[in-house]
């Protein structure tokens, strides 16, 4: 518990898989051959000491159903004539790392904020032609 206070006082992301690892050093430190920091004694732990388990932030963007049926209209005209091997779709991404989990124990009624949020960052950018989307969907959604 002491070890739990110090880190959400430092503002430290408390994951459950970490609180599980921290109370297996400390049981080992004490010799306690027989303790296991398993899901139920998280639990137990939790509800004695009135943790709880947050969302430090979150964003949530939302797409309009309509507009995406109108452009998936004009989408299939734009590419009639088109062999689906000369059709492709490609799109930017960015595979972030050096990141703190987005959520945390705390203690409950406790205000729950991070720090600075990395941006470290690859860009990627990914590509593929329609017929080899099509082979791949074709594997994924055939019966195993």
């Amino acid at each position: 518990m002491k070890w739990f206070r110090s880190a959400r006082a430092n503002k430290i992301s408390v994951s459950r898989v970490l609180l599980q690892e921290k109370a297996r050093e400390v049981g080992e430190s004490f010799r306690l051959e027989t303790f296991k920091a398993s899901n139920g004694w998280l639990e137990k732990f939790r509800t004695r000491h009135n943790i709880s388990f947050k969302q430090i932030c979150g964003e949530e963007k939302s797409v309009n159903p309509n507009e995406v049926t109108d452009w998936i209209g004009k989408l299939k005209s734009l590419l009639k004539g088109y062999d689906d091997r000369n059709i492709f779709n490609a799109d930017e991404t960015g595979l972030i790392y050096r990141v703190l989990p987005e959520k945390t124990l705390c203690f409950k009624g406790e205000k729950c904020s991070g720090g600075r949020i990395s941006k470290e960052r690859l860009i990627l950018l990914l590509c593929c032609n329609s017929s080899y989307w099509k082979s791949i969907e074709a594997y994924l959604f055939q019966e195993h």
